[in-house]
């Protein structure tokens, strides 16, 4: 194996980056093909990483990869080489860029040098080794000639499952009045109606680049089939995809679905349910925290679906898993004033200790800002103790923008200005404490103070309080501009927010902003930048400005 490696010049050829001398790369090749059985994980990871780094650039393609290729291939058909997925891994990485690459940035003898090597790299197809095989697919991904040749041999279900999501995807891609468009359309039609389940639910998922409406169709299907209690642990043996090493569990394939789903928000949320009401029927915690993550990503993007999820998520508040009680007091306290009948169960969480397995806070805490965002005076004792306490030995706070979290403690207390009275003195207090121990909360309590109408310096303090920044204010004309930009391509949600205030100061509007704003006042989008919580606030604030501005003349 490697025979010839010293034979190449390697001094003389260019790799991807000048800090990686070609020199080095018969080196990572002959430490790729030492590793064996016994060499740790780490060490093979670091070998294949220094690879990459000499072979792979975005639309690049050097001579020391074309000089490399044949001693890939001989590393990949090799049933000793440590971790040969990574390796074809390398290899599709090459393909696609000597594809994409401009030719200027492809080395002028790749392309000979793949079609030489081609037949060789068709042997990887009939590897005893599905997870070569499946990593093999990188190699003809977008194709559906060799898709749909690899489709008729393949048997093993953990290939089938991606080949068959590749067929779709390449399908998408290229002429849809080709004869292999109406093939792989044939393909996906008899796998819908055959005996796997499995593959039944991948094939409604494929054919959705190629037919927008399958999931639509298919959606009684799917949840039958997403909520068989028997069912559920086949997706995590076989469920693969050519961009993703691991398998998506059953959960993931039903996120998929009700991605799918999304633009018909009626279906989606009673897709959504029915998930939850299975999960509830069969006894399966992850079947309804799955439900209402998908609730949540739903009412953060679409406001219509506020009217399912409000059952969806009172229903479970006295869920036995923390994690699914958590979640629903969470969406309940998004929901605001619409939760209000449900007041009394959220009231009964106050003190519920019960965690997410990865956000912060507690069934509590989003019990408590719930009732806040509702108005009820039971949420007011303790408030700002239980809000600030968490702050106090953090030594730092993640999270990601798109998930459930704890509000931030401005956004909880400052809406709460008819409460000033009872919550003045707590907020004083924890000023006074954050400043002395120079602590996270000093801005966030100094801007509630503010919004509150109150002074936000504490007796003594002698530096002038810094304003909130504004945006400098608009002329009419650039204000009208401006809405009539944002509603017709959803951008600029900053200056939406400033064109909103110039047109409210100016005291009238035009024919045609009124009309834009009347149209966009309607859609089912969140008005928002953002992906948490502060969406649906963003969304309430935005939508409350403009039905104001409607009442201009």
């Amino acid at each position: 194996m490697l025979e010839g490696l010293e034979a190449v010049d390697w001094r003389g050829l260019e790799t991807v980056g000048p800090d990686h001398p070609a020199a080095n790369v018969p080196k990572v090749l002959r430490r790729i093909a030492r590793a064996g059985a016994t060499s740790g994980r780490e060490a093979v990871d670091r070998a294949y990483g220094d690879l990459q780094d000499l072979l792979l650039a975005p639309g690049r393609v050097t001579g020391a990869g074309t000089a490399a290729l044949p001693f890939l291939v001989d590393l990949a058909l090799d049933p000793d080489t440590a971790a040969r997925p990574d390796l074809v891994g390398v290899l599709a990485g090459l393909a696609h860029n000597g594809e994409t690459g401009e030719p200027g940035a492809v080395d002028s003898g790749w392309k000979a040098a793949w079609r030489r090597q081609w037949p060789r790299l068709r042997m990887l197809f009939d590897d005893r080794d599905p997870v070569l095989r499946r990593a093999a697919l990188q190699l003809i991904a977008g194709r559906t000639a060799p898709l749909l040749e690899r489709w008729r041999e393949e048997s093993d279900l953990s290939v089938r499952v991606p080949l068959l999501l590749a067929l779709g995807q390449a399908a998408a891609a290229e002429d849809p009045t080709g004869s292999a468009d109406a093939e792989v359309r044939a393909v996906l039609e008899g796998v819908l109606h055959g005996e796997n389940p499995v593959l039944r639910v991948a094939a409604v998922i494929a054919a959705a680049p190629l037919d927008p409406q399958a999931a639509l169709r298919s959606h009684p299907m799917l949840l039958e089939l997403l909520t068989d209690p028997a069912l559920a642990p086949e997706f995590g043996k076989v469920w693969y995809t050519l961009d993703c090493e691991d398998p998506y569990e059953r959960n993931d394939v039903a996120a998929w679905a009700v991605h799918l789903l999304e633009r018909h928000t009626a279906v989606a949320t009673s897709f959504v349910a029915g998930l939850a009401e299975a999960g509830i029927r069969i006894g399966d915690a992850e079947l309804r925290r799955c439900a209402l993550d998908q609730a949540w990503r739903l009412l953060v993007a679409r406001p219509s679906a506020a009217a399912a999820v409000l059952p969806l998520a009172a229903g479970l508040l006295a869920d036995p898993d923390d994690d699914v009680r958590y979640k629903a007091a969470h969406l309940l306290a998004v929901l605001g004033h619409r939760a209000a009948p449900y007041a009394d169960r959220l009231a009964a969480l106050l003190d519920d200790p019960g965690e997410s397995t990865f956000f912060d806070g507690t069934v509590g805490d989003h019990a408590r800002w719930a009732l806040t965002r509702i108005g009820d005076p039971r949420a007011l004792p303790d408030l700002v103790e239980r809000l600030v306490a968490p702050y106090r030995d953090m030594q730092g706070r993640g999270y990601g923008l798109g998930d459930p979290r704890q509000p931030d403690v401005a956004d909880v207390l400052r809406p709460l200005r008819a409460h000033a009275a009872v919550l003045l003195p707590a907020v004083r207090e924890a000023l006074r404490d954050e400043v002395d121990r120079a602590g996270w909360l000093v801005r966030d309590l100094r801007e509630v103070l503010h919004a509150w109408g109150e002074n936000p310096l504490l007796p003594g303090e002698l530096t002038p309080y810094p304003q909130p920044w504004e945006p400098p204010p608009m002329e009419l004309a650039q204000a009208e501009a401006t809405v009539l930009a944002y509603t017709a391509d959803g951008q600029l949600h900053g200056a939406f927010a400033a064109a909103l205030s110039a047109l409210t100061r100016h005291g009238r509007l035009a024919p045609p902003v009124r009309e834009a704003l009347a149209a966009h006042r309607t859609t089912d989008r969140r008005l928002s930048e953002y992906g948490d919580y502060r969406a649906i606030l963003q969304d309430e604030d935005i939508r409350r400005r403009v039905d104001t501005l409607l009442t201009l003349p």
